[in-house]
């Protein structure tokens, strides 16, 4: 009888400790390796949302500057809306383009601008070319976040690096083309994207685009 009571007892309290202890260790274990595959999975996630949205932005910007020039104004039946001295870049610095044409296709010319704005790259449409606000980043659509780099690079027909600020001309000022000899010249520019996107635990994600867009349409005033 006492043989099968020593048989039958429970567990002692260090033998409970000693359980949930290790328990609790797997389960850590557990927890570590769901969190690391977590962190994993949602690192990638938006690294392919940052390219996503890195490429758009990208694309916006060389589908506009290839229809920088084209100015449907001139092409229309209707004499009376003819447009003169419009010129195909308004604006051509290291890190900012303003351009002009028709983005879309459509019946009207617009300036289509494309800026940095601390770490955002902005794209503004006006038609005023009047306005110096036209030519500024405030109350500008936003394209992409965290941009570390704007960079625009010009070249003539003959493949020569175009300075910039081409024409001294920057934003911030009304449409000006007295001269516009620089800006008449360039016949392809080479976007350079990149942005920077921070990481928990990690190292930030670096991501870069460049582009090169030759100008088409030539023959506008």
């Amino acid at each position: 009888m006492t043989h099968r009571r020593r048989f039958c007892r429970g567990l002692t309290m260090i033998e409970l400790l000693v359980s949930v202890t290790i328990f609790l260790v797997v389960l850590l274990a557990i927890y570590q390796l769901f969190d690391t595959s977590h962190a994993t999975y949602q690192s990638g996630t938006r690294k392919q949302e940052v390219q996503q949205q890195a490429r758009l932005a990208m694309d916006e910007m060389v589908r506009a500057l290839r229809m920088a020039g084209y100015v449907p104004e001139n092409y229309d039946a209707n004499l009376g809306n003819d447009l003169a001295g419009t010129a195909r870049l308004h604006v051509a610095t290291a890190d900012a383009i303003a351009a002009f044409g028709s983005l879309e296709g459509g019946n009207q010319s617009t300036v289509f601008l494309f800026c940095r704005s601390g770490n955002t790259l902005v794209k503004k449409v006006s038609a005023n070319t009047a306005d110096a606000a036209t030519y500024t980043c405030n109350n500008a659509d936003v394209l992409a976040d965290n941009v570390s780099l704007l960079r625009f690079t010009y070249f003539d027909e003959n493949g020569a690096h175009l300075a910039g600020d081409l024409d001294g001309k920057t934003l911030g000022a009304a449409l000006n083309l007295a001269p516009r000899a620089q800006r008449d010249s360039v016949r392809t520019i080479v976007i350079t994207l990149q942005i920077t996107e921070p990481v928990p635990r990690q190292q930030p994600q670096v991501y870069n685009l460049t582009s090169t867009v030759r100008l088409r349409n030539l023959n506008n005033t």
